[in-house]
């Protein structure tokens, strides 16, 4: 067998799972993260990438130069234009002020096209006039095919084979306890599904943003800072009143206190995730790790890479100007 793949598509999946001592340190169970930033396009989403566009081709009879339109904030764009490059499609991404500039450079680089809103919608975010910009680019492009991350089966299976399994393969069957965000429902509740068919005691816990509307139990809206989880409505793929079938408890919290966690881990573990992995790591060791012993194994799903957001979650003056107070990136945690 050769030592090789033959494309980047087949580098998707099998990420690692690490374990977080030093961050860990002050609690009985034991912390891991699953780095889903080492995923060839940097996050999670190329799992749900890949089963979207697959199931495009089922369904649409993709041919080369077929156009495929997203709505993303970036890590999703980022995994379908690599896929898209490979395949030679044509990918068009609705994208907003939140988008990194970083990643839309490498949007572009990856042969992206984007079409950019610059307009808040009521609850404060970018995504509903997103999807009103939407209804115009279609009409420009008759053809083209428009993939839903928030209402994507597809993207829900893609995680259930492929993360919730490798989750278990790995863990070897024990996992007391599972710590997700929430953002389009694809990767959490395609891991929750695996989970409850073949884990049924793992505790599974969710995690969003204060001011998000993803969830069942959302309240009412605010401004949102974190890239990756949150969002302006509540996506499909949370499937509605089943949604506590597959989820045991739901925390929120406020985008400093997931920065300030991620950059204590990239100062103690060496990991730099972004702001969603840092909000997962903190419900897990501040929420979760309590009601559990020495015995149990606890982990939390790390959807990104933080070097994407070095001009805005880790910028100190991006931060001040949004109000956003994050002691660690001015204070070394050693002395």
């Amino acid at each position: 067998m050769a030592g090789f793949n033959a494309s980047v598509l087949e580098a998707i999946g099998n990420t690692p799972i690490v374990e977080l001592n030093r961050y860990g340190a002050g609690v009985e169970a034991l912390l891991l993260a699953k780095l889903e930033f080492t995923n060839p396009g940097g996050s999670m989403k190329d799992r749900a990438a890949l089963g979207m566009i697959e199931w495009a081709e089922r369904e649409h009879s993709l041919a080369p130069g077929a156009e495929i339109i997203i709505s993303t904030s970036g890590n999703l764009g980022i995994g379908m234009a690599m896929i898209c490059a490979v395949k030679g499609y044509h990918l068009i991404c609705l994208v907003d002020p939140k988008l990194n500039p970083s990643t839309e450079r490498s949007l572009e680089l990856l042969g992206a096209d984007l079409v950019k809103v610059d307009e808040m919608d009521h609850t404060g975010g970018y995504h509903l006039t997103r999807l009103k910009r939407l209804e115009t680019v279609q009409a420009e492009r008759p053809n083209a095919i428009y993939l839903d991350q928030y209402d994507s089966p597809a993207a829900v299976e893609a995680h259930r084979t492929s993360t919730g399994r490798e989750i278990l393969e790995q863990m070897d069957g024990r996992l007391d306890a599972m710590v997700m965000v929430a953002g389009t429902g694809g990767s959490s509740i395609g891991v929750a599904r695996w989970l409850r068919e073949h884990s049924p005691d793992t505790r599974i816990w969710l995690v969003d943003e204060v001011g998000s509307l993803a969830l069942p139990c959302s309240k009412a809206p605010e401004p949102r800072f974190l890239n990756g989880m949150g969002t302006s409505l509540e996506p499909a793929n949370y499937a509605g009143e089943a949604f506590y079938d597959f989820i045991d408890e739901v925390v929120y919290i406020e985008a400093g206190v997931a920065i300030n966690t991620a950059t204590e881990i990239a100062r103690t573990e060496g990991i730099l995730m972004g702001g969603s992995g840092g909000a997962a790591c903190h419900v897990m060791r501040e929420t979760v790790a309590p009601l559990f012993d020495s015995n149990a194994r606890l982990l939390a799903l790390i959807p990104d890479h933080g070097s994407r957001y070095t001009q805005t979650q880790f910028d100190v003056e991006w931060l001040e100007s949004m109000g956003i107070n994050v002691p660690t990136l001015t204070s070394p945690i050693h002395s």
